[in-house]
């Protein structure tokens, strides 16, 4: 596969793999899963540098991308509190979350996350937090499966904050090396 297409393909994978995972979140009722759609939304951006880079871009370009990046992660960090507020409100209603579903829903994701990998080396960390879902929803003893949906959002949340905060750093590294 040429090195120019590999990009294109990853991001068109992930765009995908975000439509279905916020789905499954809706229809599952589950907030880490969202959370975890924002999650891949930071990883898919992440790959904007690598689309700069293809080709000899001008300089308006790479202002535009880098204003890009700053309103992307923008956007995630105010998700992200937005995520953390409503699990705390969620904690105290009891409210079903359709486990099943939501398994199954970051089962696909999962494996379309490996399929990323394995064509770019994107998306490793993101799919192993992927296996924290599947594994956390299938423990039996778990008897509040809404405390584990809000300690995994809150925990996602987290991880969006820090990758909005790296794609604001590597976008400044980017444009003071070009």
């Amino acid at each position: 596969m040429k090195e120019p297409v590999r990009p294109f393909i990853v991001l068109s994978i992930s765009l995908l793999l975000i439509l279905l995972q916020t789905a499954g979140a809706f229809y599952s009722r589950s907030l880490a899963l969202f959370a975890y759609a924002g999650l891949i939304i930071s990883d898919a951006f992440s790959l904007l540098p690598k689309f700069a880079n293809l080709n000899d871009t001008d300089e308006g370009f790479r202002k535009a991308q880098f204003i890009s990046v700053i309103l992307n992660a923008s956007v995630l960090f105010i998700l992200a509190l937005i995520m953390v507020s409503r699990t705390l409100n969620a904690v105290t209603p009891h409210k079903i979350i359709n486990i099943p579903l939501a398994e199954i829903i970051t089962s696909i994701v999962f494996a379309g996350l490996v399929i990323c990998f394995f064509i770019d080396g994107q998306f490793i960390f993101t799919a192993l937090m992927s296996l924290l879902i599947i594994t956390g929803f299938s423990v039996p003893v778990l008897k509040k499966p809404v405390l584990l949906d809000s300690y995994l959002s809150i925990f996602f949340a987290v991880l969006i904050m820090i990758n909005s905060a790296l794609l604001i750093r590597n976008s400044f590294k980017m444009l003071k090396n070009k």
